[in-house]
């Protein structure tokens, strides 16, 4: 969606337009299915708390904002109910994130193999790495290279600072390259 056609649908929503509902929710729902499960690895809890969220939009949707951005809105509002819903449940624990990439595009099979069969091996490895993380380090990860959100944005997310969003990203990526690389070092 681009940012005219946001205004457009939040406005309409705000005004009791549930097709409108039903289109932010199609348009956003798999990107705040993955966050969600970056943050807590239990999909009915995540998925618990996206039904919560939208009923939540509904129910309370006179006294909400305009917003040129409801994707930001919706993933702030995502992980809040999260951290509320995981703080309300002791027995659930905070996993750590998993991270799963796509598979890679074929396009000579013969050559393809061993450059699958090698990336597979670096995605187990960096999903290993990336589980020790600490886990805002790997939200941080999440929401700058899986969910594409600026700086600023991702500080809103996560009720940061700015500088405070580059330092953590920058301290996830350095643990990150210095364990990759004494883990591809080793005899």
């Amino acid at each position: 969606m681009n940012t005219d056609r946001h205004d457009t649908t939040w406005r309409r929503f705000r005004d009791g337009d549930i097709s409108a509902l039903e289109s932010i929710y199609r348009c956003h729902v798999e990107s705040l299915v993955s966050y969600g499960l970056k943050i807590c690895d239990d999909a009915a809890i995540v998925n618990d708390c996206i039904h919560d969220l939208f009923l939540d939009l509904w129910k309370y949707r006179s006294n909400l904002a305009d917003t040129d951005d409801p994707r930001f809105y919706l993933f702030r509002a995502l992980r809040n109910k999260l951290l509320k819903a995981l703080s309300q449940r002791s027995f659930v624990s905070i996993s750590e994130m998993q991270l799963a990439s796509g598979d890679l595009p074929v396009t000579h099979i013969e050559l393809d193999i061993l450059a699958r069969e090698e990336e597979a091996h670096n995605r187990d490895t960096l999903k290993k790495l990336m589980d020790k993380l600490p886990r805002r380090q790997q939200e941080v990860i999440s929401l700058r290279f899986y969910s594409n959100f600026s700086y600023e944005t991702i500080a809103g997310i996560m009720d940061m600072n700015y500088q405070s969003v580059l330092n953590l990203l920058h301290r996830a990526l350095k643990t990150l390259r210095s364990k990759y690389t004494s883990h591809h070092t080793r005899p």
